[in-house]
């Protein structure tokens, strides 16, 4: 006969850390959609805590158990892509040209983690604030000071030297360039494709490879491949 621990132990359910990581998502996935909603509409600094709790029908208590700050709303992943750009970039073959190491481990391993609508919503929300401006360009040396320790680790070196800072900069200003063409709607394609077609023009650019007239290889804005469209 089971002892009365055995049938406790046996009527007591199993917790399903599975389905309490799906809910934590879910929690946390509502903040970051009410707050980005909300930016947009009001502007980041008019928003508030309550306000954002409110919208995601959690309480404030539950907001800050996920995030310290509303600017942790947008830039709380960011951590853990940079620490996947630093191995991409450092397992690229050593062969490989230092450009071309960046642009593979950008787009193969880095891009696939973004979510381009959210990207869109980080964008629109940092035009609306000076503090998130300055976060963003904050995160900007951050992630050359990833690109560039990780080259200085490619190149045996135990510190990154100009070489490796300049080469991340430009990757980071190619970076940067792709996405203000991808936000206003320059570029046709998607995300990735405009951060490929911009790393594309760096590297013809270092290579002195002459170009066409920049009229005659300009893509169609979306826009206005739509109005043709109609």
């Amino acid at each position: 006969m089971p002892s009365l621990t055995q049938v406790v132990l046996e009527q007591e359910p199993v917790p399903d850390n599975g389905l309490r990581s799906r809910k934590k998502e879910k929690t946390r996935l509502a903040i970051e959609n009410a707050a980005l909603d909300l930016f947009a509409e009001k502007g980041y600094e008019q928003t508030t805590v309550d306000e954002i709790a409110e919208r995601a029908e959690v309480s404030k208590a539950t907001f800050f158990r996920y995030f310290n700050t509303k600017a942790d709303v947008i830039f709380s992943s960011e951590t853990y892509h940079l620490e996947v750009l630093n191995r991409a970039i450092v397992g690229r073959p050593a062969a490989e040209h230092e450009l071309v190491a960046i642009r593979q481990a950008v787009l193969r391993e880095w891009v696939p983690l973004l979510d381009s609508q959210r990207v869109a919503r980080q964008g629109r929300a940092a035009a609306t604030s000076p503090l998130l401006r300055g976060l963003s360009l904050d995160l900007g040396q951050q992630w050359q000071s990833v690109i560039a320790g990780a080259l200085a680790h490619r190149r045996g070196l135990e510190m990154p030297d100009q070489h490796c800072r300049l080469i991340a900069g430009m990757s980071f200003a190619v970076f940067s360039n792709a996405t203000r063409c991808w936000l206003s709607e320059e570029w046709p394609g998607d995300l990735a494709t405009a951060i490929d077609a911009a790393f594309g023009l760096l590297i013809e650019i270092c290579s002195g490879t002459p170009r066409p007239a920049l009229e005659a290889r300009r893509p169609q804005p979306r826009a206005r491949l739509r109005a043709r469209a109609k």
